[in-house]
């Protein structure tokens, strides 16, 4: 039991060696230190060159924020021929015309019980293969498909050309290889 007296007097002992009575010394030591420093100089600010004016001078050209016309529209709207070619909005759209024209490729040909009867092989964007004749419609941009050869599908597209105005535009989808 003395042991245990002895033990609990020295840690006492060793406790109190170690409170201080301001336990600020520290930081206050290192303030005044630093304050002892010579103190430096604050560069000035650098000089700003004047800003120079420029006057706005297109102010009758087209405005930045609309979108830019073709260079073959730029005539005046009631110059536009109409266009009697319009896309059929009661027809039911197929499935390849879900994709871009872009993401479709020729893989190759089947051909029809009857002469001359020849089908198409498209490769969709995701791969899959699917089998179109003529008068089937593909491409975002309602193409119709107007022949078919052992090398090409032809087709033709209903794009927009202006204000409520459509034009048809001749394209070509050429075969291809199964590696592209």
């Amino acid at each position: 039991m003395r042991i245990s007296v002895y033990l609990i007097v020295l840690s006492g002992i060793v406790l109190a060696g170690c409170v201080q009575e301001d336990p600020l010394v520290d930081l206050r030591d290192y303030v005044a230190e630093i304050d002892a420093r010579p103190s430096g100089t604050i560069p000035p600010p650098p000089e700003f060159a004047a800003f120079e004016f420029v006057s706005y001078t297109a102010s009758g050209e087209r405005s930045p924020f609309e979108a830019p016309r073709p260079l073959d529209l730029e005539v005046d709207e009631a110059e536009v021929p109409r266009s009697n070619v319009r896309p059929d909005p009661d027809r039911v759209p197929e499935f390849l015309e879900t994709y871009r024209v872009e993401n479709l490729a020729m893989v190759g040909t089947l051909a029809g019980l009857q002469e001359g009867d020849l089908w198409g092989l498209i490769r969709d964007g995701d791969g899959e293969i699917h089998r179109v004749r003529v008068g089937n419609y593909m491409g975002r941009n309602h193409g119709e498909i107007i022949s078919i050869s052992e090398t090409q599908i032809d087709l033709i597209e209903i794009v927009p050309s202006g204000q409520d105005n459509w034009v048809e535009r001749p394209r070509a989808i050429v075969l291809s290889g199964l590696d592209n």
